[in-house]
């Protein structure tokens, strides 16, 4: 990759500069020319100074081999990103696991939780994750609990959504564990995650907050949303390499999360016995500080925030007004995020992401959302307004033929 100048910092109230973010996108590889990728939720690009990092620490691992992991590695560079992950959420350094990804993350906090007994109710729901939801079925086999779905159809509002929650926790007997997302992954709408924690504490249940499409793209306080329990990666709105994520557990709370499968290399109340994963992702561990320095260079979360959401009512704004084009994601930017579902009556969600594909040559996903599916589109800071356009002008034929 080419040698890039150091990119200037972003002026305050510039987030629609378009001349500098097309600055910054320079920093990024450039998408292939037949295709245009709405789908930048799974993962994010490393920027030009990450990817030379990952690179260079991969080849310096490959040369030094066992003396640097079993030592300055272990020793010195888990720690500098535990510290720095700490300072982005507020956090304490102790309170900070690495793991693989997100998924791996609240599977830990899923699984070794032990607070359960039989008859016990733990609740989810349909916009969780589906690897998270599966976990948490998984518990009523495990440890005879009950395992509740809150049903939630889009669109929805916070209103609706923080009803819904609170019924479904005043009908469930002995409820004890709540998986909440912060941002739900189908429709990337945030969810009123205070408002709901404050009516989990009421009735004694935990909460088990997934961050994973949250860090990076909006605010992530864990003292000032009073978060015991979170799940997050860097790998989708921090632009680190794939396969690294992390876990919080509030210090005073350790004790609910059991070790790894009996853990005994460090002490009980060392948050890092909670997973023995064995081989480390030592390159991505290494070159993650340089995706935070890249990210605080961008502006941080606050200017992210920002950008995504003109971009995401860049298009939004549009689409909702074509007949046949249903948006189950939030119009008001403030509730979503980059993450937007959709669908055109007439055609199911497969249909429709295989006709964006293969007539507009325009790449999104489908997501699961319990009994049935949506189309998925996510922009990143990098996508250009024209590749929106090209969105919109596919949905308007697409509804029309439908419409036909």
């Amino acid at each position: 990759m080419p040698d890039h100048p150091v990119l200037p910092l972003l002026a305050d109230g510039a987030t629609r500069d378009e001349a500098w973010w097309r600055q910054a996108a320079a920093f990024y590889p450039a998408p292939p020319d037949a295709l245009v990728n709405l789908e930048h939720g799974y993962f994010g690009a490393m920027a030009a100074p990450v990817q030379a990092a990952f690179e260079q620490a991969v080849r310096y691992t490959n040369e030094q081999l066992s003396p640097f992991v079993r030592g300055e590695f272990t020793r010195t560079h888990v720690d500098i990103l535990r510290q720095r992950v700490a300072e982005l959420i507020r956090a304490e350094p102790h309170e900070i696991l690495l793991t693989r990804s997100g998924t791996e993350s609240m599977q830990v906090l899923i699984t070794q939780y032990h607070g359960l007994a039989p008859g016990d109710t733990v609740l989810w729901s349909n916009l969780d994750y589906p690897a998270m939801r599966t976990a948490m079925r998984w518990l009523a086999q495990r440890r005879g609990v009950t395992s509740t779905q809150v049903a939630l159809r889009l669109p929805i509002s916070d209103d609706e959504i923080v009803a819904s929650y609170a019924q479904a926790m005043r009908q469930a007997v002995k409820p004890r564990l709540l998986l909440l997302s912060q941002v739900t992954p189908a429709n990337g709408q945030q969810l009123p995650v205070q408002e709901i924690m404050a009516l989990a504490r009421e009735h004694g249940i935990d909460v088990l907050l997934d961050s994973a499409h949250a860090l990076g793209q909006v605010d992530v306080d864990v003292q000032a949303m009073g978060v015991d329990f979170a799940g997050f990666n860097l790998h989708k709105w921090l632009g680190a390499p794939a396969g690294l994520g992390v876990v919080y557990i509030r210090a005073s709370q350790l004790h609910k999360i059991e070790p790894y499968f009996g853990d005994d290399d460090y002490a009980p109340t060392d948050i890092r016995g909670r997973l023995h994963m064995g081989m480390p992702p030592i390159g991505a561990i290494l070159a993650a500080p340089a995706a935070l320095d890249f990210h605080a260079r961008l502006g941080g979360t606050p200017a992210k925030t920002e950008r995504l959401a003109w971009l995401r009512t860049y298009w939004v704004s549009r689409a909702a007004q074509l007949p046949g084009v249903r948006l189950l994601s939030p119009l008001d930017a403030k509730r979503g995020t980059a993450l937007v579902a959709f669908a055109v009556d007439g055609l199911d969600a497969r249909a429709l992401q295989q006709a964006l594909l293969r007539r507009f040559g325009i790449f999104t996903v489908e997501r699961n959302i319990g009994d049935t599916d949506v189309v998925r589109a996510t922009v990143a800071i990098t996508t250009q307004t024209s590749e929106l356009d090209q969105l919109v002008a596919a949905l308007m034929v697409l509804s029309s033929e439908t419409d036909a």
